[in-house]
């Protein structure tokens, strides 16, 4: 379902949510189906979203960051392969820093549920694109070399808006519990709801 959704007197637009999974109420966040959009972007397609509320789109770290700053947020993640094996990880808590602070990781509860808990090694990270370095690697740029961007610390263990269906190591969408660095996800959607 597509709906509007206002934050702090602040008009974020339209949202995709989900209505169904887990009791419903959810907004989604991130969502992979099929590679048609093309997340390797920079930073200020990441700050405001982009893509296709129908289909694969990233809501946009500003508004991710209000939704989050606004009221305490849970987070789920949905995860499926190609032979339509579906995992779930559930995180407690989430929520992310403003742009002065990178967009911070800087909350993250505790996880649960069957994909395997891939995101807390990018707890405290800020958020890196390709043409903004915020990654705790010397050596190398986390999102130009794995296509990507995302809370990279040195590098990942996920790598959602890493490049579809690429299986080369840790460049596709990638959930290190849940199918490796070399096997990139047909589906991978996040979405928070406010904690009850």
């Amino acid at each position: 379902m597509i709906d509007h959704v206002s934050v702090l007197g602040i008009k974020m637009g339209m949202v995709a949510c989900d209505l169904e999974t887990r009791g419903g109420g959810w907004t989604i966040i991130l969502r992979r189906l099929d590679g048609s959009v093309n997340f390797y972007r920079n930073w200020t397609e990441y700050k405001n979203g982009f893509g296709n509320l129908d289909g694969e789109f990233f809501l946009g770290l500003d508004k991710i960051h209000a939704l989050t700053a606004d009221r305490k947020q849970e987070l789920l993640v949905i995860l499926e392969d190609f032979d339509a094996d579906r995992r779930l990880e559930s995180y407690d808590d989430f929520a992310i820093g403003n742009e002065d602070q990178q967009y911070v990781l800087h909350t993250l509860g505790k996880a649960h549920g069957t994909a395997g808990d891939s995101l807390d090694y990018q707890r405290g990270m800020k958020f890196s694109t390709f043409d903004r370095d915020n990654d705790k690697d010397s050596t190398r740029h986390c999102a130009e070399k794995y296509t990507g961007a995302w809370w990279y610390n040195e590098c990942h263990y996920s790598n959602l808006a890493g490049k579809y269906n690429d299986k080369s190591y840790s460049s596709g969408v990638n959930w290190y519990h849940f199918r490796g660095y070399e096997y990139s996800l047909k589906t991978a959607v996040m979405m928070i709801r406010p904690r009850k």
